[in-house]
């Protein structure tokens, strides 16, 4: 069952890489751009499953016996990290091309999104607004700017573990009002006075 183990995520291919942009949206997904040389990029949707831990059970049982490691990692960062949400990583444009190898966690109780590369570790602090804007999942599924939009450069991490913190973020939370046309925008700001 290797078919369900994705390469891209192996220490060996990442380090060839300059960086990833993290972006969550509105719609309840999460986008992961890896940036390749010469702006090129390979890009991976992280969505939540009408039943996360069922589909979560699934992958671990078609998978652990090649990647014990990272399912033992994901258990102890959902426990530690009151992590109960699990997304399913795929390649953009085809989510039967799911990633065994690769989890979105995320934790309301500690304002964390934690990227699962193999046994890599990646943690996000997102601001509450996005938080509750991901799981409020009421933002247009395309179209829509994100809520969250950030760049990390591999000299930042050197893709080994990292924690990355609202003071890294150029901008962070990025509020909804972007994603209106201007001309909604300055209706729906006339009831403020």
């Amino acid at each position: 069952m290797t078919k369900y183990l994705d390469t891209f995520f192996e220490q060996e291919h990442l380090m060839e890489l300059q960086g990833y942009r993290l972006q969550v949206f509105a719609s309840g997904r999460v986008k992961l751009s890896f940036l390749d040389v010469g702006n090129r990029s390979t890009e991976y949707y992280a969505e939540l499953p009408k039943r996360d831990t069922e589909a979560y059970r699934r992958q671990h049982k078609r998978s652990v016996e090649h990647i014990p490691q990272h399912f033992d990692l994901v258990d102890t960062l959902r426990t530690e990290r009151s992590a109960r949400t699990i997304l399913r990583v795929h390649v953009k444009g085809d989510n039967n091309k799911t990633a065994d190898n690769a989890h979105v966690l995320l934790s309301y109780s500690t304002n964390e999104c934690i990227v699962v590369m193999n046994t890599l570790v990646h943690s996000w602090e997102l601001p509450s607004e996005v938080l509750r804007a991901f799981f409020e999942r009421s933002g247009p599924r395309q179209g829509a700017s994100s809520v969250f939009n950030e760049y990390m450069p591999s000299y930042e991490h050197d893709w080994e573990d990292a924690t990355f913190s609202v003071a890294d973020y150029r901008k962070g939370f990025r509020s909804p009002k972007i994603n209106q046309h201007p001309s909604h925008a300055a209706e729906n700001d006339d009831h403020l006075f």
